[in-house]
């Protein structure tokens, strides 16, 4: 939508613009505050982050499920090389941070995780259900910000599957695990800064000469708006304004930001709540202090919490002012199933996984972590399964291959 036909449609519904932007920046200033005089000022603040993740998110269309998928369907890497400038700004901010172990009296945590059965399990999941849903984690939620109806379905279901993925931690927990390993930790953060960097620039290389040999050029870089509330954003802008609040994240909350670690936490109020009887504190799962505590305070308490709420509204500011904030209720039983399907897997995958493509794959290489490239790999598989189940299935309903486009561009 171009700058004139954007002022047009604005003046042609100047209320409903202007009640939903009213509703919109009021909830968040009003989430703010009362996160603030609840829980501290930095809670008040990483609500505000969590709507700027979300804004940039629907203005730059940098995705996660979506480029895999474009790229193993179409061999085009423009997706996953905006995945890759974007770890590579990550790892030049967290590095040094994450050396020095604090910041303005805040320390400072890295996410290093052990490579096992559970996160290749996990990560396999969360790719077929990435696919499934039509968006990752972070995508279903910028999705729902939109107005999608589907990724309501899609969401209910992720805090299902993270509810069964906590309910079975034990289990996965005991399952083998092999190496922990962090180039930070080993290298230190000149050395490891430096290593993680050549393997990015390798893969981005790799990319571009891959998606050479198949068609001959590389895809032309997304062109940027002038307008920054209303046009879409360049790649390098959204890695830079996405790599500011994720930084921003790490000061205020003191650890990387992630987003499924919320969803077991309100699967286990919704299962007290509707009085069921079991008794969630009992599980392994919830036996870390921290976690055993985050179920008896406030929800208002829980970062992560806050900043999925804010990076919805954040997104549903982004599309009023773009105009695309459209609210369809309309879907089918099949593509209800299978978005269902798909936040199921996301959630239980998420979990099991030991975190989706924000908290394991993003945060993890961003800490130097190797769990987090393991990660990708096994999402990537599951990506392949994904894509492959979904045009057999289409094959069978006689649907030809190109209504397997995406269903979201922000974020997915």
């Amino acid at each position: 939508m171009s700058d004139s036909t954007l002022a047009l449609a604005l003046r042609d519904r100047p209320a409903g613009i202007g009640v939903r932007l009213s509703l919109i920046v009021g909830l968040l200033a009003a989430g703010s505050w009362f996160a603030g005089e609840t829980s501290g000022w930095r809670h008040g603040a990483l609500w505000l982050v969590g709507a700027g993740l979300g804004f940039a998110l629907y203005r730059s269309g940098i995705g996660f499920a979506g480029p895999w998928r474009t790229w193993l369907v179409e061999r085009r890497g423009r997706g996953l090389r905006a995945q890759l400038a974007l770890l590579a700004a990550l790892t030049v901010a967290f590095f040094p941070l994450l050396a020095l172990g604090q910041a303005f009296g805040q320390p400072l945590h890295d996410v290093v995780r052990p490579v096992g059965v559970a996160l290749l399990v996990g990560a396999f999941l969360f790719g077929i259900g990435a696919q499934f849903a039509g968006a990752c984690s972070s995508g279903s939620l910028a999705a729902l910000g939109q107005g999608n109806i589907r990724y309501l379905i899609v969401g209910i279901f992720m805090v299902l599957g993270a509810t069964l993925g906590s309910a079975h931690a034990g289990w996965w927990d005991s399952r083998p695990r092999w190496v922990s390993f962090s180039l930070l930790r080993e290298w230190g953060p000149v050395a490891g800064m430096v290593g993680s960097l050549l393997l990015i620039g390798a893969l981005a290389a790799a990319t571009r000469r891959l998606e050479r040999a198949r068609h001959g050029r590389i895809e032309s870089p997304a062109p940027g708006s002038s307008h920054w509330l209303r046009g879409p954003w360049s790649t390098p802008v959204g890695v830079a304004v996405i790599a500011t609040f994720c930084v921003a994240t790490l000061l205020l909350a003191g650890r990387p930001w992630n987003i499924v670690s919320a969803l077991p936490l309100w699967g286990a109020r919704l299962i007290d709540a509707a009085g069921l009887p079991f008794d969630v504190a009992f599980w392994d799962f919830w036996a870390a202090e921290s976690r055993f505590a985050a179920l008896e305070a406030s929800l208002w308490t829980d970062v992560t919490t806050l900043m999925i709420v804010g990076l919805v509204l954040g997104t549903a500011l982004a599309a009023v002012l773009s105009g695309g904030l459209r609210i369809s209720w309309r879907i089918g039983p099949s593509d209800a199933l299978t978005a269902a399907t798909g936040g199921l897997l996301l959630g239980y995958g998420g979990i099991v996984g030991l975190g989706c493509n924000i908290g394991a794959f993003l945060a993890g290489v961003a800490s130097g972590s190797l769990h987090g490239w393991v990660w990708l790999l096994a999402a990537f598989a599951g990506t392949g399964v994904g894509v492959a189940i979904l045009r057999a299935a289409r094959k069978l309903r006689g649907v030809p291959a190109a209504g397997s486009a995406a269903r979201v561009s922000a974020g997915s």
